[in-house]
This record gives C-alpha cells, sequence and structure tokens, in this order.
C-alpha cells in the first residue's frame, strides 16, 4: 500500500529571492512551500530520492509475499518473530470426521524449541455410549529441531489420550492410550512438504485397539516471486495410510489407503485452506476420500 498524506490548507510555490545556481548531475533541488503561511524548505537529492523509490518498492513487493506454511493439521510456518509460534487449525475428512487442534512451540535456542499440542477429536464413533459423551481426547509434548538452516524442521513427540477408542473400554477413561509420533517437515520459497507417522498404543484394560497413521506430502509454490493474486496458491500430493495393528474383533488390516492431489491457498497474514481429494486404493472405508484444513499460523 502506498501512504497518503493529507495536509490542511493551501500549499503554494514560493519564489526564490536569488537565482539558483545552475544544475549538475548531483545538484540539490530546493523547493520552498508555503503551508499555512510559513515557509518549509524540502530539499531533496536526485540519489536519494531514487533509492527511497527503490526501497519503497521493494518493501511494498516484500509485504506483498506470503510465508510458506505447510498446510497440514500439524502445519509449520517457514519463519516467525520471537521465541513462540503455534497454530490454530480446523480439520474435516471423510473418516475421523472434525477436529479442531492447537499446537505451539517456545524456543530453547536457535535450533531447538519445546513443541505441544492438543486434539479435540469430536466423532461420537470414537466414544464409548456413541453419543458425544466421552469423547477421545489428545495432548502431547515434544521437542523440535531446525536443521539445514531452517530448511527442514524435526520434531518428536509424545502424547496421552483420554476416552475409550483404543482400550475399547465400555466407559470413556483418564490415559487411554500413549501415541509416539514424529514429524519431518519443509517449509522453504518454492516447496513444500511433510512426512509424519504415529503409533497409537492402548494402555488401559481390555486394552484393543492399536494403530499406526501416517502421511506424506510435497508441493510446490510455482509463483512464490509474484507480487499479484497467483502467490498465494501451492498444488501437490497427498499420501495417507491407517493401518490397525491390534483389533478387538477380527483380525488386523489395512483401514484406508489415500491418494490424491491438494490445492493451498495462503494469504499474507497466514490464513490457509488446504483442500485435498482422491482416491482409497484400499477401498474398504470408500472408492474416495476428501480431507480440508484451515487455519491459522502466527
Amino acid at each position: 500500500m502506498l501512504p497518503i498524506l493529507v495536509m490542511g490548507g493551501f500549499i503554494t510555490a514560493q519564489e526564490p529571492a536569488v537565482p539558483p545556481a545552475p544544475a549538475t548531475p548531483s545538484a540539490l533541488v530546493s523547493l520552498q512551500t508555503t503551508v499555512g503561511g510559513t515557509a518549509q524548505p524540502a530539499p531533496v537529492t536526485n540519489g536519494s530520492l531514487r533509492q527511497d523509490i527503490l526501497n519503497g518498492c521493494s518493501q511494498q513487493e516484500e509485504n506483498s509475499r506470503t510465508t510458506t506454511i505447510v498446510g497440514t493439521p500439524y502445519p509449520v510456518k517457514a519463519s516467525s518473530e520471537g521465541p513462540f509460534s503455534g497454530a490454530i487449525t480446523l480439520n474435516q475428512d471423510s473418516f475421523f470426521g472434525f477436529y479442531p487442534i492447537l499446537s505451539g512451540s517456545y524456543s530453547i535456542t536457535d535450533r531447538i524449541a519445546f513443541t505441544f499440542y492438543g486434539l479435540f477429536w469430536t466423532n461420537p464413533g470414537f466414544s464409548p455410549t456413541g453419543t458425544g459423551t466421552g469423547l477421545w481426547t489428545e495432548f502431547g509434548f515434544g521437542v523440535n529441531f531446525s536443521l539445514f538452516d531452517g530448511a527442514v524442521s524435526v520434531n518428536p513427540a509424545i502424547g496421552y489420550l483420554n476416552g475409550s477408542l483404543l482400550s475399547g473400554s465400555s466407559r470413556a477413561t483418564v490415559f487411554d492410550g500413549i501415541v509416539a509420533q514424529i514429524s519431518f517437515s519443509h517449509a522453504g520459497k518454492y516447496t513444500e512438504g511433510q512426512l509424519y507417522g504415529a503409533y497409537y498404543i492402548a494402555t488401559s484394560a481390555p486394552s484393543n485397539n492399536n494403530f499406526v497413521h501416517w502421511w506424506v506430502t510435497g508441493g510446490v509454490r510455482p509463483f512464490a516471486d509474484r507480487t499479484d493474486w497467483t502467490q498465494i496458491f501451492s498444488t501437490g500430493f497427498h499420501f495417507e495410510q491407517l493401518y490397525q495393528t491390534k483389533a478387538k474383533v477380527g483380525d488386523t488390516s489395512n483401514i484406508y489407503t489415500w491418494l490424491g492431489p491438494y490445492v493451498q491457498i495462503t494469504f499474507p497474514n497466514s490464513i490457509f485452506l488446504r483442500i485435498t481429494t482422491g482416491w482409497d486404493l484400499q477401498d474398504r472405508v470408500s472408492s474416495s476420500f476428501y480431507k480440508a484444513t484451515m487455519g491459522f499460523a502466527f
């Protein structure tokens, strides 16, 4: 945005008292203006005026560019100011339903940060009664390591679950299970991607259900250098799998295997929306899938 300065009163040029000196390539260009009857000198050099214009254009171009954000349920922002950063995401897909996530990190050093998250599953099918009471609830803590000058971040974490999905109990309990997880994320100027894996293990009786959940995404920002509306877009692929390693009823099996493209919109204020659709290669739950993640990284 170009700044606009509004001043009250009339602005008129005043003739100089003596003839000006002959101009040279580096001479000062002097203009006196009368604002409300008071003479005000406004000396400007040709060189400084040119530099101010270039600096202003450069700043305007820099401010118009978006920040790369890995728009997965656990987003990663390319850069952050201050020791604290965080994200709020609203997620929904064709299997898990609706689940908001709050995540954050606090820098310990330039390359190490303490991380934490809270995941609030709202699918009533994950509760013991199927009515929405005793909903599955997940919290976790970890450590993030920034590598290769911030191009890659590695975040191992441990979480614990409350509810009854993993144990298979008829009542919701505290410490229903634990989840060991790790993510590798990349948020560059032109590229973005994430590899995430988690193992959900039941810790309460009767301890019936264990799961492995993982995904990999990779995409490009082809218009990252542009200053028009095209800079907000990125696109890529998404592969995700959910495998049940221990089952209350029946054999262990692959629940779904998703593969498909995504399109992401990221605004300069770090609000993002990622839409992913594609095929369920397992074709057990459905022949297709959809997933949407919208959030704010700060």
